[in-house]
């Protein structure tokens, strides 16, 4: 009977497998050509976690590594151009590639002038992205054959719109296209940040829709300086917004409050 040989771990290794790489320009300042800075003058600087202090790195392609003080002192600095917004590194141009990779420009590294093309990436967002569309999308259409549910939809609407009347003379037809418009413009507005469709479940929707609603039917209005929300019958603030922050925006986030359900309550009694 053969035996199998023990394989010793030390001595094996993972080979690595090089690949070309593409990287592209963040926006569009490039223009025709666009010359990317390579360390000449030696203040590019990249931290070392190991040495817990920044190092200077250059583009050298003929040198065994980018960091400076691991160069020959005949390294050769040699520009990287990116042409039309795009560049291409050959699989056996690997200190480009590391270069590219480290620069404190690139994206990852909190840069905004550059990027790597991730083309799988992109490709699996993508897919996510149409995916959460797609459940948005069913979610409207079943709401939208319930009975009451155009309702709902035109609260969605109403909140989208900033216009509860505009809303209430809407088809469910027209409320489906409306809420379809905004689902393809930002669909994470309908969904919670693990892609769950929250748009008939979204507290901050319902508290919207009741506060134009509750200025729509006279109840609250806007002061005459629009920075404070008040009662219609008396005139007594309700609730100021902060500089800068939108009235109704302001006191939907306000009913959530302690202070903000018994307003609502007092709403909800005096309509």
């Amino acid at each position: 009977m053969a035996v199998a040989k023990k394989v010793d771990p030390k001595r094996t290794t993972t080979k690595k497998v090089l690949t070309s790489k593409e990287y592209r320009l963040a926006d569009d300042r490039s223009g025709l050509a666009f010359i990317m800075k390579t360390g000449k003058n030696k203040k590019l600087l990249v931290w070392d976690d190991k040495q817990e202090l920044s190092i200077p790195i250059r583009h050298c392609p003929s040198e065994k590594s980018i960091f400076i003080d691991k160069q020959s002192d005949y390294a050769y600095v040699e520009p990287i151009v990116f042409m039309h917004g795009s560049i291409e590194i050959p699989r056996e141009a690997q200190i480009t590639q590391q270069f590219l990779d480290a620069h404190p420009d690139n994206v990852k590294n909190g840069g905004t002038w550059f990027e790597e093309i991730n083309e799988e990436a992109e490709a699996e967002n993508d897919l996510v992205l149409d995916e959460i569309k797609i459940d948005i999308y069913n979610a409207v259409r079943e709401k939208a054959l319930k009975d009451g549910g155009e309702y709902e939809l035109e609260a969605v609407v109403a909140v989208l719109d900033n216009d509860v009347q505009g809303a209430s003379i809407m088809k469910v037809k027209s409320l489906k296209r409306r809420i379809y418009q905004e689902i393809e413009a930002d669909p994470f507005y309908f969904c919670d940040d693990n892609g769950n469709v929250t748009i008939f479940e979204d507290d901050y929707i319902t508290r919207k829709y009741f506060t134009l609603r509750a200025i729509k039917e006279s109840i609250i209005k806007k002061s005459s300086n629009n920075k404070s929300m008040v009662w219609v019958r008396d005139g007594k603030v309700i609730v100021s917004a902060p500089r800068g922050i939108e009235l109704t925006e302001h006191f939907a986030d306000f009913l959530s409050t302690d202070e903000g359900m018994l307003v609502s309550e007092e709403i909800k009694k005096r309509s």
